[in-house]
């Protein structure tokens, strides 16, 4: 199985889940830089972001960038607790977060 991420930067994700059956993006963040991750990839990108945070704690685009990758994985909980640690750090990521937490809401049926 194979997602569609947009990237924005070297470690920052913002991602589209999939293409229209017209072959175009789902979304307008789908028209940057878009690449192929599959769930090894995604793996990959955990360790990296995981190891970030043991490195920096605080540093709230790990958190989020690991809480994306673990929305695609469908690891909700994971992606929750990572979610409500870049509230508790920083209002950098509000918008985009706001996004996030709006299609967890719809996947995992909970609201935190």
């Amino acid at each position: 199985m194979r997602i569609i991420i947009a990237l924005f930067c070297c470690l920052g994700l913002i991602g589209c889940a999939t293409a229209s059956r017209e072959g175009k993006p789902a979304c307008l963040a789908a028209k940057k830089n878009v690449v192929s991750i599959d769930q090894r990839e995604l793996d990959n990108m955990i360790s990296v972001f995981t190891e970030a945070i043991k490195n920096k704690p605080n540093y709230a685009g790990a958190y989020y960038n690991r809480a994306v990758a673990y929305y695609y994985k469908k690891d909700y909980g994971k992606s929750w607790q990572d979610v409500h640690k870049v509230q508790e750090l920083s209002a950098e990521f509000d918008p985009s977060l706001a996004q996030l937490t709006e299609k967890l809401r719809k996947a995992s049926g909970r609201d935190k």
